[in-house]
Order: structure tokens, then C-alpha cells, then sequence
């Protein structure tokens, strides 16, 4: 049970005056606004790559009390990516060398340590004492528990991701608007997002960290009280199309359609059709060019929602089945909800790992 003594009435004191003195002139902050900020709870779910930048930007402006909770322990390969911790950290529990580090930033910062993971058993005991939470995990069964108990409790849900270069941010459950199974739909039964599986660049992670605590910021000071119904993409390598928003809709009653192959029926499959198929291939062009299905189309998914793709597709498609191809099945889900809102009829395409 969480025994936190909690600051009925908010002061600055002459030392935190001094501390966010840049921030005070601010016209969207001020006084109010950082009093807003000391005031704040926010939990953040993992204390790794998407954590730590999260954990050192929301510290450093202010915020009150942050509640970090993750059972792992820190390794050599966390290191790339995970700023706060250092070799001498390696073995630690990172929400024990979390603390420690964030406590040097600012000592008014008050952090609770949940040292084991979230599940459906302690999910509502924890969350419902935060007023804002953020999912920093690569673990889809995660996800899902943190979106049911953040609807149930009526909580702001901020989630951030990343694959390679790519990363995700999207704020859910905010002002009755969508969710997490709204974008994946738990019958999909996705795979963890792990980093080694696929690599990752710190910058990356940092990247998207930050972006999730200025959606935090922002959500706290009231500075966009708009419904945020949509997907913000970033690819820290396209600095010409390096952010892309797709809007999203409530998803109930409109499954998606997976078609699944191994990957020799894949070859036969699309034999058989013959010409009356396309495929997308929504990798990058160095993927796409590496190796791709015959007589594919590449729309790497960050150009996929530019009014060029659009009109592309709807000439490729006349009487045609519409086929999405991705390496993983998240993007080829992102790209499905486009086509669906634009009334395009299509079927993803997953090989069988």
C-alpha cells in the first residue's frame, strides 16, 4: 500500500524560485504552472531506455512526485541507452540507481520506488494514486493491463515506442478519447518489442523520451485541451520527413484483417492470385531493396499518409486485392488504420515467425 505524505497546499520556496526561474517567465507556465508541476503524480512504467530520459526531463521541471516501477536489474547492454546508469551501476536494480540519480537532480522531487513489475494484481492499487502514467516498456502484455486499468481509473495514458530508428508517441485516454487496443487489438497477439531483437540507437531513445515528457508537461499545464486522437512517427534519420501524425478513431466494432503465411506458401499464395494483387511494402528503402516481394510497391511507413501515397495506391488498387507487407506486424497496423479511415478496403500480410 503506497504511504506517501502528500502536500495539501502548494508553496515554491526561495530555492526552487531560483531553480526554475527560466521557467517561471514563461507565459504558459509562471508560478500557477509550476506549482501545477510540484503538485503532479506521474508514474513511469519502466525504468529503461524510454524511462530514463523521461524520468531526468520531468525531474529537472519540476514535477512533484514520480513513482517509477520496474523489477529488472541493470546490464552491461543497457548502457548505450539507458543515460542515468553507468557501469557502476551494472547488477543494481534499476529503480534503486534511478532514484539515487534523480534525487541529484532535483532533491525536491519526491520518487517512489516500485521494485517488481505491473501486473493485473497490483495494477489498480498502483495506478490509482497517480494522476498521469507513462508506459515506457517494449512488452505488449504490459500495455494491455496499463490500458484497461487506466480506463477503468480515468487516467491519462502517454505511450512511446521504438524500433531501429523509428519511435511512436501517442496520448491515450485522454478526454474520452482513443486507446491502446484502439491501435492493437489484443486478439492480434503481438510479439515484445525487444531491443535485441532489433537493435536500437540511444539517440533514439532519448528522443522519444523526451517527447513523452513534454506530452506530460503539456497535459499537466493544460496547454493542448484538444482530444489527441492521433499516431505522431518519427524517424531520427529522415530529417526532411522525420515526424508524420496519422489520426486514429475508436475501433470497436471494425476488426482487422490479418491474412497470415509461412514464408513458402507466401511465394505459391501469390502465384495463384496472380495480377490481382498489390502488395505495399512499408519498410525502408534500404530494406525494400536488400530484398522484397516481386512486383511490390515500397511506401516506407513514414511517407504512408502523404496525399502522393494515397493517390498511388488508389491507381494501383482498381480491381485489385490490397496486400500491406511489413517485418513487423505494429507498422502494417498503423498503415491499416490510414487505408480504413480513407475507405480502402485491404489485408495485411504477416509471415509466420
Amino acid at each position: 500500500m503506497l504511504n506517501i505524505k502528500y502536500r495539501t497546499k502548494i508553496k515554491l520556496s526561495q530555492a526552487e524560485y531560483n531553480h526554475y526561474s527560466k521557467q517561471l517567465i514563461l507565459d504558459n507556465i509562471g508560478i500557477q504552472g509550476q506549482k501545477k508541476l510540484k503538485k503532479a503524480k506521474v508514474l513511469i512504467i519502466g525504468a529503461g531506455g524510454l524511462g530514463c530520459p523521461t524520468m531526468i526531463y520531468l525531474a529537472s521541471s519540476g514535477i512533484g512526485y514520480i513513482g517509477i516501477i520496474d523489477g529488472d536489474k541493470i546490464e552491461n547492454s543497457n548502457l548505450n541507452r539507458q543515460i542515468l546508469y553507468n557501469i557502476d551501476d551494472v547488477k543494481n536494480f534499476k529503480v534503486i540507481s534511478a532514484q539515487k540519480k534523480i534525487q541529484k537532480i532535483n532533491d525536491n522531487c519526491i520518487i517512489i520506488k516500485h521494485k517488481y513489475n505491473l501486473n493485473t494484481e497490483n495494477s489498480i492499487e498502483i495506478l490509482s494514486w497517480y494522476d498521469i502514467v507513462i508506459d515506457t516498456t517494449d512488452n505488449f502484455t504490459t500495455r494491455y493491463i496499463i490500458d484497461k486499468t487506466c480506463y477503468q481509473l480515468h487516467k491519462t495514458y502517454i505511450y512511446g515506442a521504438i524500433d531501429k530508428f523509428d519511435g511512436q508517441v501517442v496520448v491515450f485516454n485522454y478526454k474520452n478519447g482513443i486507446r491502446y487496443k484502439d491501435l492493437y487489438d489484443q486478439n492480434l497477439l503481438l510479439k515484445n518489442d525487444h531491443c535485441n531483437r532489433n537493435g536500437v540507437m540511444g539517440i533514439t531513445t532519448g528522443y522519444i523520451g523526451t517527447l513523452q515528457a513534454i506530452e506530460t508537461i503539456k497535459a499537466i499545464l493544460g496547454l493542448d485541451k484538444k482530444c489527441k486522437n492521433f499516431l505522431l512517427l518519427y524517424n531520427t534519420l529522415n530529417t526532411i520527413n522525420q515526424k508524420r501524425k496519422i489520426f486514429l478513431k475508436r475501433n470497436n466494432n471494425n476488426p482487422i484483417k490479418i491474412t497470415k503465411f509461412n514464408n513458402i506458401l507466401l511465394k505459391n499464395e501469390l502465384t495463384i492470385l496472380g495480377n490481382n494483387v498489390i502488395i505495399i511494402d512499408l519498410r525502408t528503402r534500404l530494406d525494400f531493396n536488400t530484398q522484397h516481394i516481386k512486383k511490390s510497391l515500397n511506401i516506407p511507413i513514414n511517407k504512408f499518409q502523404l496525399n502522393n501515397a494515397k493517390k498511388l495506391i488508389q491507381y494501383y488498387i482498381k480491381r485489385r486485392n490490397l496486400i500491406l507487407y511489413c517485418n513487423t506486424l505494429e507498422r502494417s497496423i498503423i498503415a491499416s488504420h490510414f487505408l480504413t479511415q480513407s475507405n480502402i478496403l485491404h489485408y495485411i500480410l504477416h509471415p509466420v515467425q
